[in-house]
């Protein structure tokens, strides 16, 4: 299964993923936006944060 990550490093908390896929993409009580952990990831929703993302932040990866 294949599942979106985001680099911490270059991330900025815009919170456009949020907005884009928020069943995906939720902001933590620290503040820190994080992937919510699914059994399936919308592919369509994530596509379109990762494609929208200023920073580029964003990739899918394959769980092991």
């Amino acid at each position: 299964m294949k599942i979106p990550v985001i680099d911490r490093a270059e991330c900025t908390d815009c919170e456009g993923c949020m907005a884009m896929a928020p069943t995906v993409f939720i902001k933590n009580d620290s503040g820190i936006i994080e992937v919510l952990p699914l059994d399936a990831y919308p592919e369509d929703e994530v596509d379109e944060a990762i494609k929208n993302c200023p920073c580029k932040c964003i990739r899918w990866e394959d769980e092991s």
